[in-house]
């Protein structure tokens, strides 16, 4: 079981007063000047033995002052459970005379000269303690050695800092005691430290296919998920044996939607990060990028299907606010390359998620969302017609056209909410041409609560899929097309929401004629044959391990740092200072904001828009996290969350095909919601922070992740708890299309960080009394994110912030209420790829860093 810090809290608690300001309410563009790039310390360093476990091993008796133990001393040190707060030995310093003065140094550890280091340690009893740094050199000679004054105990952790002499390259901790003192849990910190990934598991999957290895045998085609460091990786598995054969990295890439194998043996995979296509033929070592779509604005790939010829049709999606026209398609064959394939779709929706070549009809057909709708254009003209009327009221009343499959005149489409939890649905389609040519659609079926990602192509006149809300096994269905008998299929107990369901002739006499395979985003690989029953669900083995990227932190009631993975979900957590301490946890979704408030730590879950939580204790011993409730009103991303009295406040992002957000609170005596979404407007809220009676809402003209906007303008929203009554407040600075972060000082001044301007508000006249430009060249793109920015404020009284791909800076807010301006106090800690902010028990600054890992920030050795 991973190590939980048994130590209670050590942030210092908050009290607010009021204060009268004038306000400075002209902009000063003020540039901050950032130090040149620090150095990153890779991993923590290590103290041998920090919690005295292994007796004194590691440790040196000394004076506690920088000599040598007196020889009265020699066994006046010892360990033991008294004054034990990590694990169960803290070491025993008696003071009894004539050794009523005596120490310990610790092995030492790299150290660099030029940097400010920190020593922590818990301490108590009746005696004082004081910590030391002793700085050596390579020969392991004393450079320098310095020390703390004596200090109480008082049962809490005590800390020293000093600055590397020249010469440094390692320090020692030395303790000393003088009288009685217990001494646990020492950790030390350089300034600056990258902790690595968080999250490393076996890779997931998002893409699937099945076709031929060079060796003509029947195999899957799936692409576990990468992230900024480590690339998306084609991995190819043998159904018979249910063995990886080979694993292909796309270089560039993070992650896959679709796969598809031509007819010439060529794999090709739609990728994103690096968005375009790869192409890789079976038996090579390497892939290789075939390039970017031909659709200006285009940021993903969606939807590959290949025509016998060899041509490749896929969609997309592109970032409205970057001049993509709405949802396309687009072709590739190997002899003429990219081009665009027919006109625009629509553009009241930006994605084309599905796409499927027709054989007997000469058509490609394009699902699209997030405002659902079909499309089938014909191959040689490019012509396209709308046929969306033939998908019943669920799924145009819904979100989706998610999956399509094709193939002996039929189209199976499958769309609805995308959540599999019986609000989608499989529409049938028998397609042709009429007299005249022109394509044509008739319904054969609408099926509900089919499941991601819809059915099979048919195979000898059947289709086949599975279904929400059926037995724990989930077992397949399928459906004659002709018949329009729908049957349950107890012997293939599929057991997967399937990334594909593909029709592949195995060419195994026990598996005649075409057999149905699916494969989900876990890597289990399931496949019924209809002709003689064959079944088989496996979890297939030598998956690739993958670190995930990060989307979210919070410092955990425990005091240890809990992160949240993008898109495939998961739990890291890891020990301030304890890089040795940390593990992964395959549970929970897609967190886009963590909070800790009592004992629990609070998620906001996309996509179903929950809140979510969990107390430390319940993911060690293996629970899932707990679904406090679903804020409903059309939101799915919870952006901002906030423990104040005895509710826990949120702000979100609509869902996609919505336009607005929503703020709501979940009351924690109750267990209910209440979410408010059109008071908000055609906003999200992601941001907030309460002072007094009042909580405080950051509004983005960004109200999901999908279409323009509305409002040119964002604003503060304020809800007064005692009346209920939600009011919005212009923003001091025209033109702001968003709030990105909020927080209240000590003195109950509520702070704003706002597309690169600081702004304070007075909470009782609700009068703003600052506003300035600290960070102007920080400004978001066109589209601003509900994560842009986060602030909090530090037991220090400082305020740090962190902006998106920036960096994280720092101000005093009670300097900048006396000067009137941010300039004399404010610092840039740190330029590079960050996102979000927490702050430890210790008083550290953690931010990801670089996608996979979270960097640590000292302010005692940052700040000037």
């Amino acid at each position: 079981m991973p190590h939980q810090d048994p130590s209670p809290t050590r942030r210092a608690a908050k009290t607010f007063t009021l204060f009268a300001l004038a306000a400075t309410l002209a902009a000063v563009h003020l540039p901050a000047h950032a130090a040149p790039a620090p150095r990153i310390q890779q991993g923590d360093l290590l103290i041998q033995n920090h919690s005295f476990e292994e007796g004194l091993a590691g440790w040196t008796q000394t004076n506690g002052r920088g000599g040598p133990a007196s020889k009265q001393c020699t066994s006046a040190v010892s360990t033991g459970s008294d004054g034990a707060t990590d694990l169960q030995t803290a070491v025993q310093f008696e003071g009894a005379p004539p050794c009523v003065t005596s120490g310990l140094l610790s092995s030492p550890v790299d150290a660099v000269a030029g940097e400010a280091y920190t020593v922590f340690a818990d301490a108590s009893g009746s005696g004082k303690v004081s910590l030391g740094l002793r700085f050596l050199d390579e020969a392991g000679a004393v450079v320098e050695s310095t020390h703390s004054e004596r200090m109480g105990t008082a049962g809490e952790f005590v800390e020293f800092t000093a600055t590397a002499p020249a010469g440094t390259t390692a320090v020692a901790v030395e303790i000393g005691a003088q009288k009685q003192v217990r001494v646990d849990d020492v950790r030390i910190t350089a300034p600056y430290t990258n902790l690595g990934p968080q999250i490393t598991r076996r890779g997931t999957f998002l893409a699937m296919a099945a076709g031929y290895d060079e060796n003509d045998r029947a195999v899957t085609f799936a692409v576990a998920t990468g992230n900024a460091h480590q690339p998306a990786v084609l991995v190819v598995t043998d159904i018979l044996t249910q063995e990886v054969t080979q694993t292909v990295d796309l270089v560039g890439a993070t992650g896959s939607w679709t796969i598809e194998q031509a007819p010439d043996g060529t794999v090709y995979v739609g990728t994103y990060q690096r968005h375009g296509l790869y192409a890789w033929t079976p038996g090579d070592e390497e892939s290789r990028f075939v390039g970017t779509l031909p659709l200006s604005g285009s940021g993903m790939v969606y939807g590959l299907s290949s025509s016998p010829d060899g041509t490749i049709y896929g969609g997309g999606w592109g970032e409205p606010a970057n001049g993509y026209e709405g949802a396309q398609l687009w072709s590739y064959h190997p002899d003429s390359g990219f081009s665009k394939f027919g006109p625009t779709l629509t553009t009241s929706a930006y994605y084309t998620r599905a796409v499927a070549y027709e054989e007997e009809s000469d058509s490609v057909w394009a699902g699209v969302g997030t405002r659902p709708g079909l499309w089938g254009c014909e191959a040689e003209t490019e012509e396209c017609t709308d046929f969306s009327a033939l998908l019943g009221e669920m799924i145009l009343g819904s979100t989706w056209v998610y999956g399509l499959t094709a193939g002996d005149g039929y189209v199976q489409v499958w769309g609805g909410d995308s959540n599999s939890t019986g609000n989608d649905a499989l529409v049938i389609l028998k397609v042709g041409r009429d007299d005249a040519g022109d394509l044509t659609a008739e319904k054969v079926a609408e099926i509900p609560g089919v499941i991601f990602n819809g059915s099979s192509p048919v195979i000898d006149g059947k289709v086949y899929y599975a279904k929400a809300n059926t037995s724990p096994e989930i077992p397949l269905y399928s459906y004659d097309v002709e018949t329009g008998v729908e049957e349950v299929i107890n012997d293939a107990p599929a057991g997967i929401f399937a990334r594909q369901w593909e029709a592949i002739d195995l060419r195994d006499p026990a598996w005649p004629g075409e057999s149905v395979v699916g494969w989900n985003s876990g890597a289990w690989l399931a496949a019924y044959n209809p002709e003689s029953g064959n079944f088989f669900r496996t979890l297939v083995e030598d998956i690739p391990m993958m670190s995930t990227g990060l989307i979210s932190l919070t410092a955990g009631p425990e005091g240890r740092i809990w992160s949240s993975g993008y898109l495939t979900g998961g739990l890291g957590v890891v020990t301030p200072m304890r890089d040795d301490r940390q593990a992964t946890y395959v549970v929970g979704g897609q967190a886009e904001y963590m909070t800790t408030y009592g004992d629990r730590v609070y998620q906001g879950v996309y996509p179903a828009g929950q809140i979510q939580s969990f107390t430390p204790d319940s993911i060690y011993d293996g629970a899932r996290p707990r679904v406090d409730c679903t804020i409903g009103q059309d939101q799915n991303r919870p952006y901002a969350l906030l423990g104040h009295g005895d509710r826990v406040y949120y702000g979100s992002q609509a869902g996609y095909g919505h336009d607005m957000g929503a703020f709501g609170w979940l009351d924690l005596e109750t267990g209910e919601c209440t979410t408010m979404s059109e008071e908000v407007g055609h906003h999200s809220i992601n941001a907030l922070t309460a002072s007094g009676d009042k909580v405080f809402g950051g509004s983005n003209i960004y109200y999901a992740w999908d279409g323009l906007p509305v409002d040119s303008e964002g604003y503060l929203l304020v809800f007064d708890e005692a009346t209920g009554e939600l009011d919005k407040l212009a923003l001091p600075v025209d033109g702001l299309r968003s709030v990105n972060a909020l927080t209240t000082d000590a003195d109950g001044t509520v702070w704003a960080y706002a597309e690169g301007w600081l702004l304070a508000l007075d909470p009782e006249t609700l009068e703003w009394i600052q506003a300035e430009e600290i960070l102007p060249e920080w400004k978001p793109g066109e589209r601003i994110s509900g994560s842009h920015a986060s602030m909090a404020l530090h037991p220090d009284g400082r305020i740090y912030g962190q902006v998106a791909h920036e960096g994280v800076f720092t101000f005093d807010p009670a300097a900048v209420k006396e000067t009137g301006s941010a300039g004399s106090s404010l610092q840039v800690l740190y330029e590079g790829n960050t996102l979000w902010l927490t702050i430890d028990e210790y008083g550290n600054l953690w931010t990801i860093h670089d996608s996979t890992q979270l960097l640590r920030i000292n302010p005692r050795a940052t700040v000037a």
